[in-house]
């Protein structure tokens, strides 16, 4: 029973964090394919420029090694956290708004690794200040921004249920 109604939803969340993944990758490809092509819409602060950004979050430096040993056992942990963390049996708003936040964030790292195994860093393209990102960095924060206000709303949900 279990397994038949989590199926679909599976099968949902991969075609989400999918069709992200291939935008990405796709708009990646593009971006190495044409290095020297840039295109600002506000000055130098916000539109399309490559980078090939061989740090972590903000051009840390950090080991590409380390980061390709780690990365599939962060994605695999996440996985498990994601699996025993939310009931895949209830359909409640918030389970499902925490099914697609886990699906972005996995999906987002799947990406970057996927750059980072074949050239040795992460792809970036879209300039927003002062910095380059790409669309599976916006994938990853996004779906962290859901979980911590999904459990800041469970939190005040709880307090209020205590209350009454």
């Amino acid at each position: 029973m279990f397994v038949k109604e989590f199926r679909p939803r599976v099968c949902v969340l991969v075609g989400i964090g999918g069709i992200f993944l291939l935008v990405d990758q796709l708009l990646k490809f593009f971006a190495r394919s044409n290095p020297d092509f840039e295109y600002y819409i506000a000055g130098k602060w916000l539109g399309w420029e490559y980078m090939a950004n061989s740090g972590i979050a903000f051009s840390l430096p950090f080991p590409n090694w380390l980061l390709v040993l780690i990365t599939p056992l962060i994605i695999f942990g996440l996985i498990i956290w994601a699996i025993k963390r939310v009931p895949c049996n209830i359909e409640h708003e918030k389970w499902k708004m925490e099914h697609v936040s886990f699906a972005l964030i996995i999906f987002g790292a799947l990406s970057n690794f996927i750059d980072r195994v074949l050239f040795s860093a992460t792809i970036d393209y879209l300039r927003i200040l002062t910095g380059v990102i790409n669309v599976a960095d916006v994938m990853i924060v996004a779906g962290a921004m859901m979980v911590v206000f999904g459990e800041l709303r469970a939190a005040k949900f709880n307090k209020k249920k205590q209350n009454l």
